[in-house]
């Protein structure tokens, strides 16, 4: 089905993969991953699972956090003899949150071409069906420790966008009680086995959160917090619409606003219009 492509060049390739329902491979992955001397990988019996799927055989090298510096050496003597070399991770887009990043640097320091080989992630699948405007954050996997998260949470707090966490499904409960306490006036976005059988998509204010902690819930959990207005100026944007409804139109009002408190036009109209209701 798949030919091999001699328009391959020598190097490494940062190939991504399907985050759960295998179709979602694109055809370059195949040809690239089908033409690569080797495959750099997280968990080889993840990744046997996928070739074994697309007919390829290839040799897997594990390749993940804790041994990336010993085999980097091995890897780019590899590539500078002029070889192929894929490197995925268990789902999605390598780097993010995975290995790879030490070996990409060595790469670019010693010239060594780096390619990447786009598709699914578990970010921009989230970010894509959340209906959150804005910019996002990516904001990766939460500490462990319960002080370690609040720390981290409230230097967050002030990046005004989306903010997207990885976190185990199991971990929602104990993370709740720092969402609740530092974004209470948020909305938020649970994004749970993306592409599989069982795949939930939960959109909500933050105040109900609890309503949605199951601890049968398995698997990793993309969540997003919609961090757009924080608690003082939410309280301002009403008292300054109550002062000028009436003596302004909507539109005049969300233009005059949006300048002095920096926040969006749209967010202030909508607000308006719940004032009104």
């Amino acid at each position: 089905m798949f030919f091999n492509n001699l328009n391959i060049k020598p190097g490494l390739y940062v190939v991504s993969t399907p985050i759960g329902n295998l179709k979602d491979i694109s055809k370059r992955a195949v040809e690239v991953l089908n033409n690569s001397n080797y495959i750099l990988c997280e968990d080889t019996r993840v990744t046997f699972k996928l070739l074994k799927y697309l007919n390829i055989k290839k040799k897997l090298v594990s390749y993940y956090s804790f041994n990336e510096k010993k085999k980097i050496s091995g890897v780019i003597k590899s590539l500078k003899n002029r070889n192929i070399l894929s490197l995925v991770c268990d789902a999605g887009t390598p780097t993010l949150s995975d290995p790879g990043n030490i070996l990409i640097s060595k790469c670019y320091d010693l010239n060594i071409n780096v390619y990447p080989i786009p598709g699914p992630s578990a970010i921009t699948c989230a970010i894509s069906i959340s209906g959150f405007q804005g910019n996002f954050y990516f904001s990766g996997f939460l500490p462990k420790k319960k002080k370690e998260i609040e720390k981290y949470l409230n230097k967050l707090k002030i990046v005004k966008g989306n903010l997207v966490f990885f976190f185990p499904a199991r971990d929602l409960e104990k993370n709740s009680r720092f969402f609740l306490n530092i974004f209470p006036n948020s909305n938020f976005l649970i994004a749970r086995e993306m592409t599989k059988i069982y795949e939930t998509y939960i959109r909500d204010k933050m105040e109900n959160l609890k309503k949605y902690i199951n601890a049968n819930n398995k698997g990793e959990t993309t969540f997003i917090i919609n961090n757009i207005l924080d608690e003082k100026k939410t309280i301002n944007l009403d008292q300054e619409i109550r002062l000028l409804l009436g003596k302004m139109s909507s539109k005049d009002i969300s233009e005059y606003l949006s300048n002095k408190l920096e926040i969006k036009r749209k967010s202030i109209y909508q607000r308006i219009i719940k004032l009104n209701e």
